[in-house]
């Protein structure tokens, strides 16, 4: 066997290892958990933390071995913290330096050892984490990992209790800086030697002179109980404790730490700590109890402090993060807290003005008869003391114990408001007194206000200052955000989840229904109001904002009172709060018009877009002064003959021939002067050099950059000029190969009808007047035909001069005049014509009137009126035809000008007609800058006018 070496720093590890005080202090249920873990974990029957003494290893923590040290020389951890890494012996026996080791060859019977040097934090290894089996097993790199873990963590705890102990040590003297004698006497001063007796009166055969300093008692008075005897000293709740320490080590004899109050003959009780131990060698007595005192009353009082002091700071903080909304809430709150901690029986808030002192708010007994908003004179309150006539000198604090003095006696407050006690300290709005923050009681205090409640009473002094004049300041941007047409706001998301507006602008109602004291307290109710479909969206953006303090902002869909949803607009910087909350400062404003303007705008362009790509009519975006291509659609591209791309890189003129440039520059200077030009026909080159009809049109437009763009549509018209040479041929086809064969059958009818070849039978003479009927039916369907064809083209001459109207009007009336009787309808003019001259071609005006009176006279019933009227406005006349008949359906009033169009299409239709006379009648009134219409008449039946232009 080998004996560990001793590491060359021993001295500086033995002391580092003293500093810990693990030694000797008994079990630590900390590293007992690790231990049991380390069972758990690794398999095996023993783990320790080991620490290696002078001459021992002693076990701080032991699993699966009852002996508390073993003999350092025998000792596997002594070889253990010779090196950082961990010594790992998977079989003890093949090791020659623990194979004949007595914990090998006996009890443990060792044959597995891992053992990890604990580290102090200079780096001396104390001792270690080990791991022992009585059975040989392998140990793998995860296991040598997770080992290693596991001792990190006995250091961790080994580690904070040095660092906690230091840091303690190091806030007792910071806080006792102003006592330097303090200091001296917890480092310095010698403490009291004693020997007695275990009686019930603690008898001293012997106690040094220094115990005066705890008890005001001499050494002698003591000796045998002369004067008085030690166990009346002992304050009466620590007899017990002291019994009980002494009984309890006497019987496992061992030594005793116990800590208790002794009563000093004149000032009080003292704390003294006492170590002691049992003795049996005293030839005199069979036991004696020989120890030490020392006086910790200043000690203990620092301790007292510093609670005192981890006490105002909890209550601070708890007033500064309290979750109370309102400012009411917030103040109250903080009295009650300030009235508790400082053993008040009242606390107030006031504001001063002048000579006038107001309570604005106040934490008493339920049966104080001072309430909020109640005055006083100012001189009649012990705040007096705190204010002055030139505010430069106000005095900022005040605080007294015992009122019962000479100084105050003679005050005005002394009599008006007699108090036991009082401390009060002045706030500050915008750095002048605004008030005081004040707490008194109607008995003494038995002691000093102490530094600790002093200070706190500063503190919650300026956070008062602080809150007033943040209020002050959110009043005035309140009335200043009540101009704004959105809402100021502020949001916070605590940690809990909790949500509210801190701030916000009264605009907050019109959009959420909530006033800003309730979105204070709850932001809920808010959210509630939001549109299920954006309610996630918003959500999630919240959750990235308070993850990445990003810049916030979303438009969603709010349901706002008495409006419906609404879009809004949102956006907030978010800061990040020491409570771990996120506080936002944002705006929100109603954008529901701008959006939804917005949205019209975005599908109206989707729906031009369509348009655009989709038209059978080709469409060309051109820069006006290159003729370069900048847009175009598919139908444009279609005829050509070449690729989108290829048609991009071609001006307007490289497909256009050279003859047409005259009709070019007329166009150029139409949109110059109009901004329109077209429509006219012309011929576009397709790529092969062939050409191919194009009809065209557009305008000119400005971009927003100010460039001028041309935009037309070119309609391919190839198969329209293919359709209209197959209806030319089938109008001339007939005007003379019907026509005129037409009008030979009407005559021979007309005269077999008029008895030129004598008198026929009834049913021949039947029969004739039908074909008579039906063959002029036909001419007249083709006159319509051939006049409407002739309006369109452009062939049919209009003859334009100025006419009086009445005079057409009674023309047209009398043209009539042979179907009113057949119909029995009358036609019922004014008693006189307006006096108007309009510029129209007389008998294509008087065709217009005779069809739209026919169709009066064929739809109203037999007996009804149709009624003429005339109304001149300024520059234009209009002519209303109104008959009784049944109106014209709403669904079909839309086709009601196009050419054939009948309501009542069937073989069987009541009324006979070819369906051209209204749209003839169109074609007509238009060609005169003129225009026809239609409108359901009051009382029902139909309502045609046309309308012309008054001739100057």
């Amino acid at each position: 066997m080998r004996t560990p070496p001793i590491p060359d720093n021993e001295a500086e590890r033995q002391q580092a290892l003293d500093e810990t005080e693990l030694l000797n202090s008994g079990a630590d249920s900390r590293f007992d958990r690790i231990t049991r873990l380390c069972l758990d974990l690794f398999s095996v029957p023993i783990a320790l933390v080991s620490l290696i003494d002078r001459e021992r290893q002693y076990f701080k923590s032991r699993q699966g071995l009852d002996a508390s040290e073993t003999p350092r020389d025998i000792s596997f951890c002594g070889h253990a913290i010779l090196g950082s890494e961990p010594l790992i012996i998977e079989n003890v026996l093949d090791d020659m330096r623990f194979c004949d080791n007595p914990l090998v060859c006996g009890a443990p019977d060792i044959r597995f050892y891992a053992g990890m040097p604990i580290h102090s934090s200079e780096g001396y290894r104390l001792g270690t984490l080990c791991l022992i089996d009585k059975q040989p097993r392998q140990f793998s790199e995860e296991n040598v990992a997770q080992l290693k873990n596991l001792a990190g963590m006995v250091e961790d705890l080994i580690w904070t209790d040095i660092y906690q102990r230091r840091e303690s040590t190091a806030l007792q003297q910071q806080l006792q800086t102003s006592h330097d004698e303090m200091t001296s006497l917890v480092n310095n001063i010698p403490g009291i030697t004693f020997r007695c007796l275990p009686d019930k009166s603690w008898t001293m055969l012997y106690i040094s002179n220094q115990v005066d300093t705890i008890s005001g008692y001499a050494a002698d008075d003591l000796i045998n109980n002369k004067r008085v005897c030690y166990a009346d000293l002992i304050h009466p709740d620590d007899v017990s404790v002291v019994d009980d320490a002494v009984t309890n080590a006497m019987a496992n004899n061992e030594e005793w730490h116990i800590e208790y109050r002794v009563r000093h003959r004149t000032l009080g009780f003292r704390w003294v700590e006492e170590r002691g131990k049992c003795i049996e060698t005293d030839p005199r007595h069979p036991q004696v109890l020989e120890g030490f005192i020392i006086d910790i009353t200043r000690e203990r009082n620092a301790l007292t402090q510093l609670e005192r002091h981890h006490q105002a700071l909890t209550v601070l903080t708890d007033i500064a993060f309290s979750c109370h909304g309102s400012l009411d809430e917030r103040i109250n709150h903080a009295l009650q807290e300030a009235k508790l901690y400082l053993r008040a029986e009242l606390a107030i808030v006031s504001e001063i003005k002048g000579e006038v002192y107001t309570v604005n708010w106040i934490a008493g007994p339920s049966d104080t008869t001072i309430v909020a908003g109640q005055q006083f004179a100012l001189e009649d309150t012990w705040c007096q003391f705190l204010m002055a006539e030139n505010p430069s000198s106000t005095t900022q604090e005040q605080f007294i114990a015992d009122t019962d003095r000479p100084e105050f006696q003679q005050h005005p407050c002394y009599k008006t408001a007699p108090l036991g006690s009082y401390a009060g300290v002045v706030i500050n709005v915008y750095d002048r007194p605004w008030g005081t923050l004040n707490v008194s009681s109607a008995k003494a205090r038995s002691e000093d206000y102490n530094d600790g409640e002093k200070l706190f009473l500063r503190l919650l002094g300026n956070w008062l200052s602080d809150v007033l004049t943040q209020n002050l300041s959110q009043q005035r941007l309140t009335k200043l955000a009540a101009l704004l047409p959105g809402t100021l706001y502020q949001f916070r998301r605590f940690p809990d989840g909790r949500m509210v507006f801190p701030y916000s602008s009264p605009q907050i109602e019109t959009l959420y229904g909530i006033t800003p004291e309730q979105a204070a307290e709850d932001a809920i109710p808010a959210f509630e109001r939001i549109h299920p479909g954006d309610i996630e969206t918003v959500s999630r953006s919240i959750e990235h904002s308070a993850h990445t303090l990003e810049h916030w902002q979303s438009t969603y869909q709010v349901n706002c009172p008495g409006k419906g949803y609404r879009w809004i607009s949102g956006e907030a910087r978010p800061e990040k709060m020491i409570d771990g909350s996120i506080l936002w400062h944002g705006y929100l404003q109603d954008v529901h018009e701008q959006h939804q303007a917005r949205l019209a705008l975005e599908q109206s362009e989707a729906r031009l877009r369509s348009l655009f790509d989709f038209s059978p009519i080709g469409i060309a975006l051109n820069d006006f002064v290159t003729g370069q291509f900048l847009d175009l659609n598919d139908a444009l591209v279609a005829p050509t003959g070449y690729t989108r791309e290829e048609f991009v890189s071609l001006s307007y003129w490289d497909v256009t021939p050279k003859e047409y440039e005259p009709e070019e520059q007329k166009a150029l200077a139409s949109m110059q002067s109009t901004g329109r030009y077209g429509p006219f026909e012309k011929e576009y080159i397709r790529k092969d050099g062939s050409r191919y009809p194009v009809r065209l049109q557009g305008m000119l437009s400005t971009e927003l950059d100010g460039r001028k763009v041309i935009w037309s549509l070119v309609e391919d018209i190839t198969e329209r000029k293919k359709l209209d040479k197959m209806k030319d041929e089938f109008i001339a086809t007939v005007s003379h190969e019907l026509r005129t064969p037409l009008t030979s059958i009407k005559g021979a009818l007309g005269l077999l009808n008029g008895g030129a070849t004598g008198e026929l039978p009834p049913k021949a003479n039947k029969l004739l007047h039908t074909a008579e009927r039906n063959a002029t039916r036909l001419t007249l369907l083709i006159n319509d035909l051939l006049d409407m064809e002739k309006l369109v083209a452009g062939k049919m001459p209009i003859q334009k001069q100025k006419q009086d109207l009445g005079s057409l009007l009674d023309d047209a009336i009398e043209s009539v005049k042979s179907y009113q009787h057949q119909t029995q309808t009358q036609i019922r003019p004014p008693n006189n014509w307006p006096a108007v001259t309009v510029n129209v071609d007389g008998p294509r005006l008087i065709q217009a009137l005779t069809n739209l009176l026919s169709n009066a006279i064929k739809f109203s019933p037999e007996g009804e009126w149709v009624d003429v009227s005339v109304i001149v406005d300024k520059t234009l006349v209009e002519i209303a035809i109104r008959d009784r008949g049944p109106g014209v359906d709403l669904a079909f009033q839309d086709r009601l000008f196009q050419r054939f169009s009948q309501a009542d299409s069937s073989d069987n239709r009541k009324v006979a007609g070819t369906g051209l006379g209204l749209a003839i009648t169109r074609e007509i009134c238009q060609q005169m800058d003129g225009d026809v219409g239609y409108r359901d008449a009051e009382g029902g039946g139909a309502l045609f006018f046309i309308q012309l232009q008054v001739a100057q």
